[in-house]
């Protein structure tokens, strides 16, 4: 993990898979109530040891089609190891939770001791009144005495597992993210520190996410955001995701990576859409699922741009298949839907994330398991399917694109 790299390229959605980052869960979502679960974006409450069982069963999967697996936690304890760079990520995260002055410096200098990989399930996993407790000692806080053991002083990440969303592996970059709700705020922090201090992702470029204004209202999330080629991305508008937020990046990249083509794709503003990838993902180079109907409720712009980042032209369109032939240079586009277009059955798997497929090679990709007639259709349809268990995993309402950051796939040929 030091060897220090500027091998990172992702041109694609399909490209076969060679480097990816996940997040096993851990004692993040231990944390989840039936009282706090709504506010941390969950509808249910997960058994964490199955949950655990399920992502490493899908890691090996991934292993065994020759694919390198890099875990954010262990990327996070790593840079926690140099002082200068855990006192700089400390000032920030602690500045997130309203923490009086006693409180606040102590915690400080007491979590500047504690050894990294301790350190980084603290900053994923959350901290109690107890167990902050135990690191203090007796401290003058107010905040302190008004809170229950139980209550939480550092909120914990639950949707860490999802790591499509806090960051996005574009060309050789990344896009930091700028999440929306805040229970996600704090994940793309963690994510900056890593990509700008690991070795092992020395070389990178960020596009998106260390100015001054790559913020909040400025929001952005992975789910929204789909290389589709050397030259083209499709960014969705969407709960999560800003127009204005669009056509910032979509400059950036313009100028930064050769992308010339941005297809801004305005999609339903609710949680059952929630990104563009939980109604519509990449199977093959001119395959997508989709969710039946979206198409129809779906408005799409081209935005064109030159390379010093000008825009030159925004076109609207209607029609999904058209656009997508154009940016991509293809003589036809399939579209495999969900449920094989059946609304009834179509929705059962929507709820399980029967769209949000994970592509390893073109034409391959993985699923969950329980999806059984969205993955009838697609091996019908030539696509060759792996499938995972997800009945735990699946409780956060993301599937295995949710869950996994690509950080290298080869270029097409």
């Amino acid at each position: 993990m030091d060897k220090g790299t500027s091998g990172f390229n992702v041109s694609s959605e399909v490209g076969r898979l060679r480097r990816v980052m996940l997040h096993r869960p851990g004692k993040e979502l231990e944390r989840l109530t039936i009282d706090n679960k709504d506010e941390l974006l969950f509808d249910d409450i997960l058994w964490v040891e199955e949950a655990q069982k399920e992502h490493d069963a899908y890691a090996d999967l991934l292993r065994d089609n020759g694919v390198e697996v890099v875990y954010f936690r262990n990327c996070l304890a790593h840079v926690l190891r140099e002082e200068e760079i855990r006192s700089m990520l400390l000032d920030e995260v602690l500045a997130w939770e309203a923490l009086d002055y006693p409180l606040l410096c102590g915690l400080k200098t007491e979590m500047m001791e504690v050894p990294a990989s301790e350190l980084a399930e603290i900053l994923t996993g959350g901290l109690t009144k107890a167990e902050a407790r135990e690191l203090l000692g007796n401290c003058q806080s107010l905040v302190l005495n008004t809170l229950a053991d139980h209550e939480l002083l550092i909120r914990p990440l639950p949707n860490l597992y999802f790591q499509r969303d806090p960051y996005s592996f574009v060309k050789n970059g990344v896009i930091i993210s700028v999440m929306s709700f805040g229970a996600r705020q704090r994940e793309p922090i963690y994510a900056r520190y890593i990509f700008k201090y690991h070795p092992y992702f020395k070389g990178v470029k960020i596009f998106f996410g260390e100015e001054k204004l790559d913020g909040v209202p400025y929001c952005i999330e992975g789910g929204d955001f789909h290389v589709l080629s050397e030259d083209t991305v499709a960014i969705g508008i969407s709960q999560r995701t800003t127009a204005g937020s669009v056509q910032i990046v979509g400059r950036r990249l313009a100028k930064e990576a050769g992308i010339r083509t941005v297809l801004a794709v305005d999609i339903p503003k609710h949680r059952a859409y929630m990104h563009l990838d939980t109604v519509f993902t990449m199977v093959d180079w001119d395959a997508f699922t989709i969710f039946p109907g979206v198409a129809d409720r779906i408005r799409v712009w081209e935005l064109s741009y030159d390379e010093s980042g000008n825009l030159v032209r925004i076109d609207e369109s209607r029609n999904l298949v058209e656009i997508l032939k154009k940016s991509l240079k293809l003589d036809q586009v399939r579209l495999i839907e969900t449920g094989g277009g059946d609304p009834v059955l179509a929705a059962r798997d929507q709820w399980n994330d029967g769209t949000n497929t994970f592509s390893i090679a073109p034409g391959v990709v993985v699923t969950y398991r329980r999806n059984v007639v969205s993955n009838t259709v697609l091996r019908e349809n030539g696509i060759k399917v792996y499938e995972i268990r997800g009945a735990e995993l699946g409780r956060g309402r993301g599937g295995p694109r949710c869950m996994s950051m690509p950080l290298e796939r080869e270029p097409k040929c």
